[in-house]
């Protein structure tokens, strides 16, 4: 291919010239590309149970991945063994992993770089070990990589479960889709359940961490010090200038919580993890970026001071006052609710229906995600790093 001219990327919101250490890796313009060379890399601690099904799903793919490596790190089963036996190319971690999946995936990335020749011929598709990706997800975001973007992130959906609480995870994640549609598929978080990087990006980010002038100090392409690292990853990425994307069709189904403390870990993680990225990059990240995520967090904070609010008046009520007076005109944005969330849900089935018409049940899991977060901001307000744990 021709080399073609270089440029370097401008803030979409200001328009500024980034300022960019020398030897920068910039997408070439004036490409005629057609098909990118891809890699999947899947970092896996004990997932010898779903490894094959997770290989499956990429070798159904209508756009087959070029190379499939999976990379066992701090494992204690078979999942080498069962990746092997799938067809996959393994990429065992050397020794104790500290980094946990970070590290994995850098490792699998430092270990890739001499074979691959030119970054910009090349995307990375980083996913979870126990996911599973829709037919036509590389496809899409193949297409979009070629016209320039910088990573296209599926959107995530819960495996089938048992239990209440995890179907309950199931409809907010359905949810989630419904709004990413509405965003014209603008993405908030490059999710880890599955994402296709610009190599050359992915480059970009390594140099510009390396030198710390646009971005924090860091050595790899993933943070390993972030609760989040794929948050952490797509700030990084939109900071140097590039486009990050979550169509349509491009679905990741995934394990969802089925048990309180677990739902805990992961969305505390995932709260505080959040929280620390926003404050570590700061001013560092465009306006447009820090509207955008400052936001989040102002309405989950004023969701749990509501949610707080209302638990008093309502014991206020039934304590002190000895119950609450009834007026017919209350049930009137009770029903609008109700039906909004029974139809928000409706084409997952009956089940999801029923709990959508029964009320409580999502408001009981509304209000235990108002406490993670509450919690989660308590240990970010006194300064907890907190810890990673797989989820």
């Amino acid at each position: 291919m021709a080399s073609g001219t270089r440029t370097a990327p401008r803030h979409r919101a200001t328009g500024a010239p980034i300022q960019r250490v020398p030897g920068e890796y910039t997408r070439r313009v004036g490409v005629d590309q057609t098909r990118l060379q891809i890699a999947a890399i899947v970092p896996a601690y004990n997932e010898g149970d779903a490894i094959a099904a997770t290989i499956a799903s990429l070798r159904q793919q209508t756009r087959q991945p070029d190379l499939i490596v999976v990379v066992p790190n701090n494992c204690t089963d078979d999942t080498a063994d069962a990746a092997r036996l799938a067809g996959a190319q393994v990429m065992e971690y050397p020794g104790r992993n500290p980094d946990k999946k970070a590290g994995a995936i850098n490792y699998a990335l430092d270990r890739l770089e001499p074979h691959l020749g030119d970054p910009w011929n090349w995307a990375m598709l980083v996913m979870d070990a126990d996911t599973t990706l829709s037919p036509g997800f590389l496809e899409v975001a193949e297409k979009h990589l070629i016209a320039g973007v910088g990573g296209v992130g599926g959107t995530f959906a819960g495996r089938q479960c048992r239990s209440v609480l995890g179907y309950l995870q199931r409809m907010e994640y359905h949810r989630y889709g419904k709004v990413a549609e509405r965003l014209n598929s603008r993405a908030f978080v490059l999710t880890g359940t599955g994402t296709l990087f610009s190599y050359g990006a992915l480059l970009d980010v390594r140099a510009q961490r390396r030198s710390g002038r646009l971005l924090p100090d860091g050595w790899s392409f993933y943070d390993t010090h972030s609760l989040t690292e794929d948050n952490e990853l797509t700030f990084a990425l939109q900071t140097c200038g590039y486009q990050v994307l979550s169509p349509q069709g491009m679905w990741a189904t995934t394990d969802v919580m089925e048990t309180v403390p677990k739902l805990v870990g992961q969305r505390e993680r995932w709260y505080l993890g959040a929280m620390r990225n926003i404050a570590q990059y700061g001013r560092r990240m465009p306006f447009h970026m820090r509207w955008v995520y400052w936001r989040q967090q102002a309405g989950l904070l004023v969701s749990a001071l509501i949610a707080a609010i209302y638990l008093l008046a309502l014991t206020v009520s039934l304590v002190w006052m000895g119950g609450v007076d009834f007026a017919w005109y209350w049930t009137v944005p009770s029903l609008v609710l109700l039906a909004e969330r029974v139809w928000s849900v409706w084409a997952m089935g009956w089940r999801a229906r029923l709990y959508a018409a029964l009320f409580v049940p999502e408001q009981l899991y509304t209000l235990l995600l108002t406490f993670i977060y509450s919690k989660a901001l308590a240990s970010f307000v006194r300064g907890k790093k907190g810890s990673w744990s797989a989820t």
